[in-house]
């Protein structure tokens, strides 16, 4: 291989490390999602900076946009080269050497940063606390759910029903969707309200049974599975039947306490209410329920799990970018970082299943599914996980799709 052909290599070699693989590697918190946005890790601010996982493109409203070399040249501070040597792992095969700020300067420019990160986190904190604080008070002023016909119908629907001892949900009639923002005549910015409709609300509570957040699912009996169907006008995007007010991370939703639910034996946890619903239905049905056994939603599968430490390679799916160029696509790894947040789990717990979906990617969900069994493994404590048949989630199999034959098969 010649000269210019191995630094064009290693470009390539640059090039092929995606943005999502740099905030990764050093530990960047940004929202879940394919627009994974958050405080810019060099300029600070609240949700300035962003990735989005499907272009691996970045943007920083203070700081510009681009890919990966780019990406590691606004946070660190240094020229393309030294940008390629990080990235790499590797000097130029030139010989050449890359131009860093001096060690003062980045020292400078990190205290900056930290104070910025700080006064936003306070920000932060605030929000989160004015929300939680709003959200108990709909949750508090709003109807049983023993005593909502909507949402038992809807909980029916699916074949699901509420466990005796939950205390965790309810119903409102008229809850608000927020999505994105607007501007008054003052040009004063609020929070859009983009629908209203009824809902049913769900206690995220954390380890000390303290009221955390509100998980909230609008419902809707004529679509087919229960739920509003909403978009945005602006876009015509389909946007989530559900959202989280307050704070999730490293709480969850109790949907069935054990009999001593200070101390129970046994935790079966799942990402969504519907899932864990489900199982608890199965098990009830089959006259398997046990009394010290909780059930538990940890509301999404980040917080069942907790932050991946790295990114593996999918073994077939691939990242096209606005090239057309397609690039192997990572994942979260199968290894926890265990200093970032996940559900918590009661000591006395000595038997955790962890319950996954089978209709989503089946390689991401087992490392997350790996990852979550080894962060929850403590002494003591045996972690299972449960998987229904693939490309089914376990309201499926409450309801026995499972067993119905392929499109275009014939039953035998």
């Amino acid at each position: 291989m010649s000269h210019d052909a191995d630094f064009e290599a290693w470009l390539a070699e640059a090039r092929s490390v995606t943005c999502e693989e740099v905030i990764n590697r050093r530990g960047i918190q940004l929202s879940k999602g394919v627009e994974r946005v958050g405080p810019c890790p060099a300029c600070g601010g609240k949700d300035r900076f962003s990735i989005n996982t499907r272009k691996d493109i970045w943007l920083c409203r203070g700081a510009g946009s681009g890919r990966s070399i780019l990406l590691v040249q606004h946070l660190d501070g240094c020229d393309f080269l030294a940008a390629c040597e990080t990235l790499t792992g590797r000097p130029s095969p030139r010989g050449e050497s890359g131009t860093r700020l001096s060690a003062g300067e980045l020292a400078a420019r990190e205290a900056e940063r930290q104070q910025k990160a700080v006064a936003a986190k306070r920000a932060d904190n605030e929000y989160r606390e004015r929300e939680r604080r709003l959200s108990y008070e709909l949750f508090r002023s709003s109807i049983r759910a023993r005593e909502a016909p909507l949402l038992l119908a809807c909980l029916e629907r699916r074949g699901l029903r509420l466990p005796p001892a939950c205390r965790a949900l309810r119903f409102a009639p008229d809850v608000p969707y927020f999505h994105g923002t607007a501007q008054d005549d003052l040009g004063r910015t609020y929070k859009r309200i983009l629908f209203r409709g009824p809902a049913m609300l769900a206690a995220i509570t954390d380890e000390h049974s303290i009221f955390r957040g509100l998980h909230c699912t609008w419902l809707d009996l004529a679509q087919p599975k229960g739920k509003a169907v909403i978009f945005d006008p602006d876009t015509g995007e389909l946007l989530p039947s559900k959202k989280v007010r307050g704070s999730k991370q490293g709480n969850r939703i109790l949907l069935s306490p054990a009999n001593d639910a200070s101390a129970p034996r046994r935790s079966i946890a799942g990402e969504g209410i519907e899932t864990v619903l489900s199982v608890w239905a199965g098990l009830q049905a089959e006259g398997l329920g046990r009394p010290d056994t909780e059930f538990v939603s940890a509301i999404d599968l980040g917080n069942l799990s907790g932050a991946a430490d790295g990114m593996v390679q999918h073994p077939s799916l691939v990242t096209v970018d606005t090239r057309g160029r397609q690039r192997p696509r990572r994942v979260s790894s199968p290894v926890p970082r265990m200093d970032s947040e996940a559900m918590w789990v009661p000591d006395s717990v000595s038997h955790l299943t962890l319950l996954a979906d089978g209709d989503s990617d089946p390689f991401a969900t087992r490392c997350a599914m790996e990852r979550a069994q080894a962060r929850h493994a403590v002494p003591g404590r045996h972690v299972t996980v449960a998987w229904p048949p693939l490309g089914f989630d376990f309201n499926d199999v409450l309801l026995g799709r499972h067993l119905a034959p392929a499109p275009g098969r014939v039953a035998a």
